[in-house]
């Protein structure tokens, strides 16, 4: 059984929670159909010089020599110059997503079923519409344009120091233009079912869709190995981690909530890369008059992320921009409580774990008083309800067994 994987995931340069997930999946699946790659055209789009050419090009190699099968055209796909006319006009006819459907279409034919494991742009439905093939789409992350307008979308962008108002909105219309010209070829070509890793990621336009709605129950896992690292001691400092250091992950928010902090002493630990301009983000620290109390990492992983994030005092996470927040669970599981914005997606895992802390979305203040209250109290996570939930999710396995015999399933009724 030939199963197209249309994604951004496997060739993104710049990984981050939901890489991981279409990483675990694939290391099932590949077990179990045979995997043919249809890079998105985000794929192509990041490719901005020679060295991410070559780093593509090579992120390719490694796929292949695991047995995925790329689609044929990908290499001429990857010397393609996409100019920025082309990119603007896109958003309006679709353009280089047909270009692209037209160039995988001698591949799309030889495979039995389409399945994007990260649903976060429209290529599978125009790849599925131009094939005539079933798919199903598996939604890991909040899709914005499809919960708000174009206005309240722009707005939102500001509030968080992602763009300014007037340089935002004439691309949220273009964006929601896009969008909704995608859901309207999706309600006359369904898919087959639409996977969420809760409810909140299948909420809003695509909740509505004719298919078959699941939610995956557990809809992502740690790695139980870590919780060795769980330690009772602690070290003066509080932590953030994130793949992306960036405005839609609280990036501006943390010094924010530092500047109330400054007459208590609080250190911050942050990991992760920090995406946007780093002068801005360094200069707002010291008009602040907090540069000081904090420390850049970079970015970490293995034993190195989880022995500092094992010693903090306190995980502080004030992301606009999560589903089901891995990194909450992790810090949890290395005894390591947690401060929180309450978002739909975190709330919907997180409301009434003990250690976690959910705070109103932009209260600073609330924030800045919870984490001075944990940096002061002795904290131990050793709640049975706790030790559950880690326990449920545990199991890569099982998240990804879900989402095969979903596949299998509705592969099978299409070929009926």
């Amino acid at each position: 059984m030939r199963v197209g994987l249309v994604t951004f995931s496997l060739m993104n340069l710049r990984e981050g929670g939901a890489e991981r997930h279409v990483r675990e999946f694939v290391n099932v699946a590949k077990n179990r159909f045979e995997l043919v790659l249809f890079p998105t055209l985000n794929t192509y789009l990041q490719v901005e010089n020679e060295e991410d050419k070559n780093a593509l090009i090579k992120r390719a190699q490694e796929l292949e020599k695991e047995g995925i099968t790329l689609a044929s055209e990908f290499y001429s796909l990857v010397d393609r110059s996409i100019t920025r006319k082309e990119r603007l006009l896109n958003f309006v006819d679709f353009r280089l997503l047909r270009e692209l459907s037209k160039a995988y279409y001698s591949d799309l034919n030889k495979i039995d079923f389409l399945f994007s494991p990260n649903f976060i742009s429209p290529d599978v439905v125009l790849l599925a519409s131009h094939s005539g093939k079933g798919y199903g789409i598996l939604i890991n992350g909040y899709i914005a344009p499809l919960h708000m307008d174009p206005l309240s979308y722009s707005i939102y962008k500001f509030r968080i120091g992602q763009e300014s108002f007037l340089s935002s909105l004439p691309k949220n219309l273009l964006i929601s233009n896009y969008w909704a010209k995608a859901i309207k070829i999706m309600k006359n070509n369904p898919p087959k079912f639409v996977a969420g890793v809760n409810r909140v990621a299948i909420e809003g336009v695509i909740g509505k869709l004719p298919t078959n709605h699941v939610i995956l129950d557990p809809g992502f896992a740690i790695d139980p190995s870590i919780i060795k690292y769980r330690s009772e001691a602690k070290d003066n400092y509080a932590i953030f981690a994130a793949a992306r250091v960036e405005p839609s992950k609280g990036m501006l928010d943390l010094l924010r909530i530092m500047k109330l902090l400054k007459s208590a002493d609080v250190k911050l630990k942050i990991m992760g890369r920090l995406k946007s301009d780093s002068s801005n983000f360094y200069r707002l620290a010291e008009r602040y008059g907090v540069r000081d109390k904090i420390e850049y990492l970079g970015f970490l992983s293995g034993e190195e992320k989880y022995k500092v994030m094992s010693s903090a005092r306190v995980m502080v996470y004030p992301s606009h921009d999560d589903t089901n927040a891995l990194v909450v669970m992790e810090s949890l599981a290395v005894g390591t409580p947690v401060v929180t914005y309450a978002i739909p997606g975190i709330k919907y895992v997180y409301d009434g774990v003990p250690g976690v802390t959910l705070v109103k979305e932009f209260n600073y203040d609330g924030m800045a008083k919870e984490i001075n209250k944990i940096m002061h109290t002795q904290y131990s996570l050793n709640d049975e309800k706790l030790q559950k939930l880690l326990s449920h999710h545990s199991s890569w396995a099982k998240v990804v067994e879900q989402e095969v015999n979903l596949i299998l399933k509705y592969m099978n009724e299409s070929q009926k």
